[in-house]
C-alpha cells in the first residue's frame, strides 16, 4: 500500500514538474504572453510605426522630442530592418533633424537603409539633399542605391538637380544612363531622345539643337493627339 501511495505521489510530482518545464520550452503556444518581456523585432517595428503615427507636421517640442528618441536608436540599433523602419518613420515627422537623419543614413552600413533614405529624401524635395544624392550616385557602391538616389533626383525640379544627375549620365553601367535619362526627362519636362550625351548637355545647362531638338517637338507633338 505503502508502494503504491508512493508511486501515485512520484507520478504527481513528475506531471507538475513537467506542465511547469513546458510552459517554458521554445514553441510552446499555451505560454502567458504577460510572463516574458522579450520584444521580437516585429513588436519593434511596430512600436517605431506607431511613433509616426503621432506625426502631424508640426515642429512642436513633442515632435521634436519624437524624433530626437529615434535618432538615438537609430546610432545604436544594430538591426537594419529597425534602422530601416526609422528612416521610414522619421520621414514621417517635418522637424529640421528628421531631414538631417535621412542625410546621415546615406552612409549606413546595410543597402537597404541607405536605399531607403534615397527615397525618402525624394519625398522630401529639399534641396539640401541635392549635393548628399549626387555623391550617392558617384560613390555608392550598390547599384540599386544609385539608382534610387537618381530616381530621388528626378522629383527635384531645379536646374541643380539636373547638375547632379550628371554623374548617373557619365555612368558605365546602361541601367544607371537609362535611369538618369528618366529623371532628366522628369526634371525637364522634356524629351530629347535616349541619346544619353545629349542629356548631357542639357544636364550642363546648354540647349541641344539638330536632331535634338527635333526629337523634342515630335514627341510634344504626339502628347497632343487625340489617338495614338
Amino acid at each position: 500500500m505503502k508502494s503504491l501511495f508512493a508511486l501515485l505521489s512520484l507520478s504527481l510530482i513528475v506531471a507538475v514538474a513537467g506542465c511547469r518545464l513546458a510552459e517554458h520550452m521554445p514553441g510552446n503556444f499555451y505560454v502567458a504572453k504577460d510572463r516574458t518581456t522579450y520584444r521580437t523585432p516585429d513588436m519593434r517595428i511596430d512600436a517605431i510605426r506607431e511613433i509616426g503615427n503621432r506625426a502631424d507636421g508640426t515642429n512642436s517640442p513633442q515632435q521634436q522630442a519624437f524624433v530626437t528618441q529615434l535618432a538615438s536608436q537609430i546610432q545604436v540599433d544594430p538591426d537594419p530592418l529597425i534602422r530601416r523602419q526609422i528612416v521610414l518613420t522619421v520621414s514621417e515627422f517635418t522637424v529640421p533633424l528628421s531631414q538631417q537623419i535621412l542625410i546621415a543614413g546615406l552612409d549606413d552600413t546595410e543597402s537597404m537603409v541607405r536605399q531607403a533614405c534615397c527615397e525618402k529624401l525624394g519625398d522630401r524635395a529639399d534641396a539640401s539633399s541635392i549635393a548628399p544624392l549626387a555623391k550617392t550616385i558617384a560613390d555608392d557602391s550598390n547599384v540599386d542605391v544609385r539608382l534610387a538616389a537618381t530616381a530621388a533626383l528626378g522629383k527635384f525640379k531645379s536646374p541643380e538637380a539636373a547638375r547632379a544627375l550628371t554623374a548617373a549620365l557619365s555612368d558605365s553601367d546602361p541601367a544607371m544612363q537609362y535611369a538618369g535619362v528618366q529623371a532628366m526627362k522628369s526634371i525637364t519636362g522634356k524629351d530629347y531622345g535616349p541619346n544619353v550625351e545629349t542629356w548631357l548637355q542639357v544636364a550642363q545647362g546648354e540647349t541641344p539643337t539638330g536632331e535634338a531638338a527635333e526629337v523634342s517637338v515630335a514627341s510634344g507633338a504626339r502628347d497632343w493627339l487625340p489617338f495614338r
